[in-house]
């Protein structure tokens, strides 16, 4: 694995516990880390990148803390505030992937349409109760479009709203930093999209094929309009 590679994780929640965690321990250039909130008690029991002593202070600030302990000399990047239309080009640049752990429908099509317009891999993933969704997007194979189409026009539960199971979340966070893994060692998992369901404890590997409709893949979506990710959400 060549040690130029930059990571760049957008969230710093549950999803990407495990991943800023683990990426903290591989030979990375740079791992940059974006996210607007800050360290909530009653999400401790998902997000296991943070304690009781980080309650309070910015996420990202306590990321950094977190991921420096692991491995001295690391670097990292912190930029805090959300991945938007107007910025998320130039946040992409330079970067060799992005793993999305966002808690919002319009952020997970955001970094897909993104990371598809700059040629760069995306791994996002979901959970909501006790089952979730890891997905693998590489430059010329099926898009998280082929996948989910578009934002819904109805609102729909987060798994703040709805609730989640922690270790399903920790599942799955842990099933992106291994296709990153993956992706960092050379290896091209084109299209793989991973269901977990933890009342059954089944884990289950799918192909996804490109949409001949798929606006991403066909070129209809060429930029990035913010009234394309305005459907409702929360945060």
């Amino acid at each position: 694995m060549s040690a130029d590679q930059r990571v760049l994780v957008v969230g710093a929640g549950g999803l990407s516990s495990p991943v800023v965690r683990l990426l903290a321990e591989r030979d990375i250039a740079q791992l940059t880390i974006v996210d607007d909130d800050v360290v909530d008690e009653s999400n401790l029991h998902r997000q296991t990148l943070y304690t009781d002593a980080d309650v309070g202070y910015s996420k990202i600030e306590r990321a950094k803390i977190a991921v420096e302990a692991i491995r001295r000399g690391i670097s990292v990047r912190t930029v805090e505030g959300r991945f938007l239309p107007e910025t998320a080009m130039s946040l992409l640049r330079g970067h060799t992937m992005v793993i999305e752990g966002a808690d919002n429908l319009a952020t997970k099509f955001l970094v897909a349409d993104a990371a598809h317009i700059a040629g760069v891999p995306a791994v996002q993933a979901g959970a909501v109760r006790w089952a979730g969704w890891a997905f693998c997007a590489l430059p010329g194979s099926a898009c998280l479009r082929c996948l989910f189409e578009d934002i819904p026009a109805d609102r729909i539960e987060t798994c703040a709203e709805a609730g989640v199971v922690g270790p399903v979340v920790g599942v799955l966070g842990a099933l992106q930093a291994a296709i990153a893994f993956r992706l960092l060692e050379g290896e091209r998992p084109r299209g793989e999209l991973w269901h977990y369901d933890g009342l059954r404890g089944a884990l289950r590997r799918t192909l996804v094929r490109r949409r001949g409709d798929c606006p991403l893949c066909n070129g209809e979506i060429q930029d990035l309009r913010v009234e394309r990710y305005t459907a409702p959400c929360a945060a």
